[in-house]
């Protein structure tokens, strides 16, 4: 069983010989060293460095992996990417909900009040995490290996990584398929050690010069010269001692490392399943790499401001009322002055007429004083025979009679001052399939003006509420919704 320290010693002189046949690079400008690590705490296992002839300084770098450290190489979900995406879909399928409830059903939206849209909102949002969360869980780019994530962090010409032929047990294991995608993918190189000390190369680094070109230089050091540094210039070394923390430090240390230590730690080994996450590289774990995406973030954020603009006017959305606009302290609003027009007929008059005024009395006509008639025999008198014919109301002369013997609860959809105007609603509805009919008011004794009557009488009052609840869900779908439909009690 091959060890990290074998790997070490090992692929160093395979990849002398590697290159030598590939660069022909200048003899005596090689270096090789182990265990680099670099000032922001990134660490390469070895490094080869040489001269090209063309005067190019070639460096590569590779990491070694032995069976006790297979968490490197094997790939794990990306929480923190994955998480991230599911909170921006989930954001933003949310404002695409809201957005066509908005355009297509604002009454209803300002119907729901605050905590009906606050609800609504949660539970698009929600349908849009768990529908990402549950559907895209195994996409293939939240498959996250240490190794890979290490290598992207920092540019070097190609690198490498060595594993020892006993990390995986089948060429068909799907870590191992999931590890040589990623190389080729990112244009690594990827080779395994025997045990008799034989290379083979599986992946081999790509050439094209297009992979890390947006990665920093590091400046490695090897551990053997960061040693001899330290010998040589301690004065040197002492101006990166850390300083010793002062009296508000050392309180806050003191009171905050108990509840981190009985507290914090615990609940995170538990939440981050410590069974298979205690491995640490240098004093980090394997997920020091998973780092949120700013993309997702400000999508998330955008989102829920866009949400919040198209929330407001719905919130604050108010219906206009007479009270609220006209001062009714002084009784009728028509006898305000000004309000109406209420002078002589003009070609441009500057109000509307007014219906009933006050102060003047309705006028009346007089039956003019019949004249005195001449008494006439009664033979004289002609006559017309109505034997059989029933005594029956003239409906027009008389428009009430087929509503006096109502009795219960009748839907009234809107009420005008003019028959006009109810005939016309009438005719709207009757485009969308909608039968109703215009009654004077005058016909309950309830006022002077025309009610637009929708459906049958019934004989309770929860039946003719129910049935405007059904009304007005269908007004509002057919876009003809003009208010709540009330139900009046007649007689």
């Amino acid at each position: 069983m091959l060890t990290e320290d074998d790997i070490k010693r090992i692929f160093p002189a395979f990849l002398r010989r590697f290159y030598l046949h590939r660069y022909d690079y200048l003899p005596g400008t090689e270096e090789i060293s182990i265990d680099n690590t670099s000032a922001e705490g990134l660490v390469a296992d070895g490094q080869l460095a040489f001269d090209t002839p063309e005067g190019h300084r070639f460096v590569a770098t590779f990491e070694a992996t032995s069976a006790d450290k297979v968490e490197e190489v094997k790939y794990r979900l990306n929480t923190r990417y994955f998480l991230w995406d599911c909170l921006a879909f989930g954001a933003v399928f949310t404002a695409f909900a809201y957005t066509v409830a908005y355009y297509r059903a604002f009454e209803w939206l300002v119907q729901l009040g605050w905590e009906g849209n606050l609800g609504y909102l949660l539970g698009m949002g929600l349908v849009g995490f768990l529908g990402w969360y549950f559907g895209l869980r195994g996409w293939r780019k939240y498959r996250y290996i240490y190794a890979i994530e290490q290598f992207k962090q920092y540019y070097a010409d190609e690198q490498w990584i060595a594993l020892a032929d006993d990390v995986f047990f089948a060429p068909t294991d799907p870590y191992l398929m999931e590890l040589k995608n990623q190389c080729i993918y990112h244009g690594f190189g990827l080779a395994l050690v025997s045990a008799d000390e034989a290379v083979r190369v599986v992946v081999a680094p790509s050439r094209l010069g297009v992979y890390g070109k947006d990665r920093r230089i590091v400046d490695w050091i090897a551990r053997r010269d960061w040693f001899k540094a330290v010998a040589q210039n301690v004065t040197a070394v002492a101006q990166y001692r850390p300083k010793v923390p002062g009296l508000l430090d050392r309180t806050w240390n003191k009171t905050t490392r108990p509840v981190r230590y009985l507290v914090f730690e615990p609940l995170s080994k538990v939440l981050r399943r410590a069974g298979t996450q205690s491995q640490h590289l240098a004093g980090q774990t394997w997920e020091r790499f998973m780092s949120s995406q700013p993309i997702q973030k400000w999508v998330f954020v955008f989102s829920l401001a866009f949400v919040a603009a198209l929330g407001y006017p719905v919130i604050t959305h108010r219906e206009e009322r007479i009270e609220e606009i006209v001062d009714l302290s002084a009784g009728n609003p028509e006898n305000q002055y000004g309000y109406l027009y209420e002078g002589e007929e003009e070609p441009h008059p500057r109000g509307i007429p007014k219906q009933y005024p006050s102060h003047s009395p309705v006028p009346t006509v007089s039956a003019p004083t019949p004249e005195p008639v001449a008494p006439t025999r009664q033979e004289d008198i002609p006559t017309i025979d109505l034997t059989g014919i029933e005594d029956e109301p003239d409906p027009v002369q008389q428009p009430c009679y087929p509503y006096r013997s109502l009795k219960g609860w009748i839907i009234c959809e809107s009420i005008f001052a003019n028959r006009e105007l109810a005939e016309r609603r009438v005719a709207e509805l009757k485009r969308v399939n909608i039968d109703g009919e215009v009654i004077p008011e005058e016909c309950f004794d309830i006022g002077r003006g025309y009610m637009v009557r929708i459906g049958r009488t019934h004989t309770s009052e929860a039946a003719a509420k129910e049935q405007i609840r059904q009304l007005s869900r269908r007004l509002q779908s057919l876009r003809v919704y003009r208010g709540e439909p009330q139900s009046i009690q007649v007689p």
